[in-house]
């Protein structure tokens, strides 16, 4: 049988790197990250409401995943994929805070 732990723990490592990326790179655009051990981040902007910045990437062919509870309704949940993508994430997120 083929040992697959090395290449999970190669992929694991390279998600923790992303996230961390994303989470200073969302930070200076000044978000709010919440401490995150998982494949994704929770953030907000004080800037545009969640609702808004949800509908906005959304429009631009980003998908995140916005609640509507009143506890997290600012919030968006943002799964980390490749590098390639999280790049584009935080660029579009940059146009999206410009327009605002």
């Amino acid at each position: 049988t083929v040992d697959a732990e090395p290449y999970y723990r190669e992929k694991c490592t390279q998600i923790q790197k992303t996230r961390s990326v994303t989470a200073k790179q969302l930070e200076g655009l000044g978000f709010t990250v919440l401490p995150s051990d998982a494949n994704f981040l929770f953030a907000k902007s004080d800037r545009i409401s969640g609702a808004d910045l949800y509908a906005g990437l959304k429009s631009k062919g980003i998908l995140v995943r916005h609640f509507t509870n009143s506890r997290i309704c600012d919030y968006n949940r943002i799964t980390i994929g490749s590098a390639a993508q999280m790049a584009a994430l935080v660029d579009t997120l940059k146009e999206i805070l410009e327009e605002a």
